[in-house]
């Protein structure tokens, strides 16, 4: 598993991230998501409240990769992991309690991602 650097957890503070997918016959996805937190030195999170085609891709194939980049520097990493679907339990709470203080969307879905590698863009 790739660890996360404390460089890594600081951009996911400050910058947009974006995930890419891909369904089970190879069509792409990308899309934003403002909801990403680091869960711990290899996991990262976020919540689906559209359930719309990364939410369906990931289902179909869990395989990810996330991009973040500093928008000054233009220095970022992509992180590649596998997915899975959280329903309930602490991680859940945690993030549906941020996204409803945040005045956000309900939380249909928690995405977690564990990260294998990681790499410089």
């Amino acid at each position: 598993m790739a660890k996360l650097t404390e460089e890594i957890k600081a951009l996911f503070e400050k910058q947009m991230v974006v995930i890419a997918t891909a369904a089970k016959d190879g069509t792409p996805n990308v899309g934003p998501k403002g909801s990403f937190i680091i869960v711990d030195d290899d996991s990262i999170a976020y919540s689906e409240s559209t359930a719309r085609k990364t939410l369906a891709n990931l289902k179909e194939n869990p395989k990810a990769m996330v991009l973040v980049i500093d928008r000054l520097t233009g220095k970022g990493y992509q992180l590649k992991g596998t997915a899975e679907m959280v329903n309930s339990g602490e991680l859940f709470d945690r993030i549906a309690k941020r996204q409803a203080e945040r005045k956000r969307a309900p939380v249909k879905q928690v995405v977690k991602i564990k990260i294998q590698e990681v790499f410089p863009v």
